[in-house]
This record gives structure tokens, C-alpha cells and sequence, in this order.
């Protein structure tokens, strides 16, 4: 009887584990991160890391999996908020995307997007399509969208507004210089008002 309450128990240390392993990676990159590092950032032993992974590659994907996941849960309730206006929704989900990028990863720390491209790309690859297509679908069910006339169809404006996130990379912008670029990129994209 008492099998459900150690599996969801070793679940949530498991995401514990996780939540503490992705600024580590963030502040030191996928190389320069150790086991040492994850399980003292976790509060626990080296012992008890390995435990829940086999390796500090395991740790790596699981963690940004979890990352990418609550980004898109992140990016999906900027996109269902009540009320707001499609400039604010478009901002709120830019933001939950790539704007925490810029305080979750230094630039030291970016070998993390090639290793994650070597241990799990294809997988990267679905969450990115998985962010256009939230994007996209949130322009094409917009009345202020379709009242702007654009040239332009809700995919190719989302790809736009992903390729324009992409810049976070570049530069050392602070996150409010991110976003101010990416609101411009929005209206310039998207014929809409602030």
C-alpha cells in the first residue's frame, strides 16, 4: 500500500535533483559541471546522485528536459492569459522561453546548447517546433491578428519571432534589452500595438 507514496517520493527528489542541476550547468556549462557540483547544488552525496542517475550525461538531459518542459508549460500560460492583449501575450511567452535563458545561462556556460544538440537533438529540435507551433496557433485564433492583415501567415511569423529569440546568445544584453528588441521584433512582425 505504501509502494505509490516511495515512487512519487523518489519522484519529486528526482526533480529536486533537477531543479538544482540546471543553474549549475547554467553557470558552468556541461563541461566544466561535475558530479560534485550537481549532488552539493542537490544536498546530497555523490552516493545518492548516482543513485537516481547513472551519469552526470543523464543528469544533463533529464535536467534539460525538465527545463525545456516547464518552459513550454511556462510559454502556454503567457499564451492562455485571460483578457490580455496578443502584444502582452507574445511578450509574456518570448519571455518564459528565452528571456530566463538569460539568467539561467552565462556566456561560459554555453557549450550546454552543442552538448545538448550531441546527447539529445532531435528531441531539441521537437521542443523548438513545439514553441513555434504554440506561438503560431495563439496568432492564428487572434481577432487582433487577423484584423491587422498581415503579408504574412502565423507559422512564418512565429518562425520569425524564434529566429529573433535566438539572439539571446549574442551580445551580453541584459534581459530588458532582450525584451524590448523582441517587442519590436513583435510589432514590427506582427502589425500591432504595444
Amino acid at each position: 500500500m505504501n509502494m505509490p507514496q516511495i515512487v512519487e517520493a523518489g519522484s519529486q527528489r528526482r526533480d529536486c535533483i533537477l531543479d538544482a542541476a540546471i543553474p549549475v550547468f547554467g553557470r558552468f556549462g556541461f563541461r566544466k559541471a561535475s558530479v560534485d557540483d550537481l549532488a552539493s547544488a542537490a544536498q546530497i552525496s555523490k552516493q545518492g546522485l548516482y543513485l537516481h542517475f547513472p551519469s552526470k550525461e543523464a543528469v544533463f538531459q533529464a535536467a534539460m528536459q525538465k527545463y525545456l518542459d516547464d518552459g513550454l508549460r511556462l510559454v502556454q500560460e503567457e499564451l492562455d492569459r485571460p483578457g490580455a492583449p496578443l502584444y502582452k501575450r507574445l511578450m509574456g511567452a518570448m519571455d518564459a522561453w528565452f528571456g530566463r535563458h538569460l539568467v539561467t545561462f552565462t556566456p561560459e556556460s554555453f557549450d550546454v546548447i552543442g552538448a545538448g544538440n550531441r546527447l539529445s537533438g532531435s528531441e531539441v529540435d521537437q521542443y523548438k517546433a513545439a514553441f513555434q507551433a504554440k506561438l503560431a496557433k495563439t496568432l492564428a485564433d487572434s481577432p487582433e491578428f487577423r484584423e491587422a492583415k498581415n503579408l504574412c501567415t502565423p507559422r512564418e511569423i512565429a518562425r520569425v519571432l524564434f529566429l529573433c529569440g535566438l539572439t539571446w546568445k549574442e551580445g551580453h544584453a541584459s534581459r530588458a534589452d532582450f525584451m524590448k528588441q523582441v517587442g519590436l521584433c513583435i510589432r514590427a512582425c506582427c502589425q500591432i500595438e504595444s
